[in-house]
């Protein structure tokens, strides 16, 4: 448990002591280890983790959303795969569909406008892997993962 926590601690670089990394081409694949989605999201920290927008594996469900009910503005909901260098990996994306007509008044002064969020995701460094001596000296290496924010489209408004 402790060193789990330490390992969380400094992959998400709030050690006090320095955290160490190695080029990640220098180090052969099968010896780096993976944190799993528990770790991550604990990585991620609170409020990260939108089950209404984002999900971990393929197969999880978004929880349901309610929007543009009676509104003008129609719109789509397309799935984004971010790729295992992501976490989590699949984010839904709300996209406007606009027919140009579709605002009140219709000569185009208005149009539909999507509103966004940003949220935060994390992201494996490609070129560094954090590098472990235990207490034994035995090396470990386990994957450098970054927050990094997205912008998630969460509806449509009609706006001039």
């Amino acid at each position: 448990k402790q060193w789990y926590q330490r390992r969380v601690a400094i992959t998400a670089g709030v050690s006090l002591a320095r955290p160490k990394t190695a080029f990640r081409f220098r180090v052969d694949n099968s010896k780096i280890k993976s944190l799993d989605a528990m770790e991550l999201l604990e990585l991620l920290g609170e409020g990260g983790l939108s089950p209404e927008y984002m999900k971990i594996y393929d197969s999880d469900d978004f929880n349901p959303v309610k929007r543009n009910e009676g509104q003008a503005c129609k719109s789509v909901e397309v799935i984004e795969d971010l790729s295992d260098d992501y976490f989590p990996r699949y984010v839904k994306n709300i996209v406007c569909v606009d027919t140009g007509y579709t605002c009140k008044p219709s000569d185009g002064s208005f149009s539909c406008v999507k509103t966004t969020i940003v949220k935060h995701v994390l992201k494996r460094e490609d070129r560094y892997v954090l590098e472990h001596v235990d207490d034994s000296g035995k090396t470990e290496y386990f994957d450098l993962w970054k927050r990094q924010e997205i912008e998630i489209g969460v509806g449509c408004e009609c706006s001039n």
